[in-house]
């Protein structure tokens, strides 16, 4: 639905005992500070099609009984969102340092999939030190594009989930991590934009369990890609897609 002046009617907070409000790619850019009344939702998804950043009043604070909120991929450069007291949260996507503090996944413990975009202000140590509360995390994407330096994940990031099985890494990296600095269990890895000139599949395809490999939009720009002999024992899947720069790929019998 594309909404008169992008505003959602404030009528939608009568709506008190609302538990499923989806607003994927509807035409809403201002919402409606009445939504604080929807205490029982248990499902929210702010992906909406705005063309402009989306006005998110500090009102999700008050919807204690979210098990899913999805945020817009932008919000307005003033908006500032307290969820700490979303103790029940399950999924959290699109979550922006730029808009909200790291400390609040100190109480979400229920986390079970996150995606957080990291803005320049907050830096990896910091992040790391929420994050490690998280002992449920299954699904971990993190987007760090905005951040003004080429990381070396190595001793920046703990990724050192128990149970997380799919992680996504967005932004330049000098190299990818060891493998022992990988989660245990890990099943699938996406890189996007990283840039590594160091090749990563001798690293990946001693990642026992992985199923899944994506490679996109420049996530390697060396020549050369190597995939050795008895590498990658449970992989079904590989994607590589825009990686301009390679030119040879070898793929040695058994891998």
């Amino acid at each position: 639905v594309r909404f008169e002046g992008g505003k959602l009617p404030s009528s939608i907070g009568g709506l008190i005992h609302l538990r499923f409000l989806s607003l994927y790619d509807a035409g809403v850019s201002h919402l409606p500070s009445s939504m604080r009344n929807l205490k029982f939702l248990l499902y929210l998804n702010l992906i909406v099609a705005a063309e402009e950043p989306v006005h998110v009043p500090n009102v999700l604070k008050e919807m204690l009984e979210l098990r899913y909120l999805f945020l817009p991929w932008f919000m307005h450069d003033k908006t500032k969102l307290e969820l700490g007291d979303l103790v029940n949260l399950e999924h959290l996507w699109n979550f922006s340092t730029q808009h909200s503090s790291v400390t609040d996944f100190l109480r979400m413990t229920k986390l079970r999939s996150l995606s957080v975009s990291l803005s320049g202000r907050c830096t990896f140590e910091t992040l790391s030190s929420s994050l490690r509360q998280l002992r449920n995390l299954e699904t971990l994407y993190l987007d760090f594009r905005s951040q003004t330096h080429t990381v070396d994940y190595v001793g920046e990031l703990d990724l050192d989930f128990i149970h997380l099985k799919e992680l996504g890494l967005t932004g330049r990296m000098s190299k990818i991590p060891d493998q022992h600095q990988f989660p245990p269990l890990l099943e699938h890895i996406s890189l996007f934009n990283c840039r590594m000139e160091e090749d990563p599949m001798p690293i990946l395809e001693k990642l026992l369990h992985l199923k899944s490999v994506e490679l996109r939009l420049e996530a390697f720009v060396g020549r050369k890609m190597l995939c050795s002999k008895g590498g990658f024992p449970q992989l079904c899947a590989l994607e590589i897609y825009e990686e301009l720069e390679l030119e040879e790929w070898i793929v040695e019998e058994g891998s």
